[in-house]
C-alpha cells in the first residue's frame, strides 16, 4: 500500500515534526518552515510501520464491529485470526457450518440460522479449548476448580465463584491463545486468592509473566469479540 502525506509548514514551529492520521485517512505532517523536504521524507519513512498498524486497526473497527450480516467474505475471528465466510450453494449434505482451517463455509439453505450456528460452533470450540487449558494450568498451579462452565456473559470474560466454580464466556475463543491462557490462569488464581491483592498478582505473574500485555489486549481490543 503506497502512502502519501499532506505537508503543513508552520513558522511557529521551531524544530519538531509531527504526524497525524486523521479520521478520514489523510496523513498530515506538520513541520517548521526551515526544515528541508528530504528530512521530512526521512521522518515519514520512519513512521511507516506505525501508520500501517493504525490503518489496520481502523479497518478492523470497520469490518469487525457492528451486527453480523453473514454475507460472503465477512470476516470472523477464531483464536486471534480472522477468516472469511464462504456461502456454499451446494446441496451435498454435511454440517450446515464447517471450518476448513482457512475459511468458514455456511450452506446457503441455513443462512437464516447463521447466527445460531456460529454461536453454537464457537461454544463447542470454546468448551474444548478452555477446558484443556484449565486442566493444563491446574496441574501447574495445583489448583482444581469444582466445575467449568461456558456461558453467554457479555459484561465479563470469566469469573470464579466462592465455591470455586469457573465460568467463561464463549466469546473468548475469538481471542489469541495467550489472551485465553491469561484469563484461565487469572480465574484459577482466584481459587487461592479471592481478591486482587498483591499476592494475587504475584502468583499470576509467576505463571504468566507477560500477563500485562494480554490484559491490555482485552482492554483495547476486546470489542472485537462482540457478536
Amino acid at each position: 500500500m503506497e502512502l502519501n502525506y499532506l505537508l503543513v509548514k508552520s513558522r511557529n514551529r521551531k524544530k519538531t515534526i509531527s504526524l497525524q492520521l486523521r479520521k478520514d485517512g489523510v496523513i498530515v505532517i506538520q513541520a517548521p518552515c526551515g526544515i528541508p523536504r528530504s528530512e521530512i521524507d526521512r521522518f515519514f519513512q520512519s513512521k511507516h510501520d506505525w501508520i500501517h498498524r493504525k490503518i489496520g486497526e481502523k479497518e478492523e473497527i470497520r469490518t469487525d464491529s457492528g451486527p453480523r450480516k453473514f454475507f460472503p467474505g465477512e470476516m470472523f475471528l477464531f483464536l486471534g485470526f480472522s477468516y472469511p465466510l464462504i456461502v456454499d450453494d451446494g446441496n451435498n449434505g454435511g454440517d450446515p457450518l464447517t471450518f476448513s482451517g482457512r475459511q468458514f463455509i455456511l450452506k446457503s439453505d441455513y443462512l437464516r440460522h447463521a447466527r445460531d450456528l456460529f454461536i453454537q460452533w464457537y461454544k463447542d470450540k470454546a468448551r474444548g479449548h478452555i477446558e484443556e487449558r484449565t486442566r493444563h494450568y491446574s496441574l501447574i498451579l495445583d489448583l482444581q476448580p469444582r466445575h467449568i462452565r461456558i456461558g453467554n456473559a457479555m459484561s465479563r470474560w470469566a469469573s470464579c465463584s466462592y465455591h470455586n466454580h469457573l465460568s467463561f464466556t464463549w466469546r473468548l475463543i475469538m481471542a489469541p491463545c495467550p489472551v485465553i491462557d491469561y484469563v484461565v490462569v487469572h480465574e484459577l488464581v482466584h481459587i487461592k486468592e479471592k481478591n486482587h491483592s498483591q499476592r494475587f498478582w504475584n502468583l499470576l505473574e509467576k505463571t504468566v509473566p507477560d500477563f500485562g500485555s494480554q490484559r491490555l489486549w482485552l482492554k483495547k481490543r476486546g470489542y472485537l469479540l462482540g457478536f
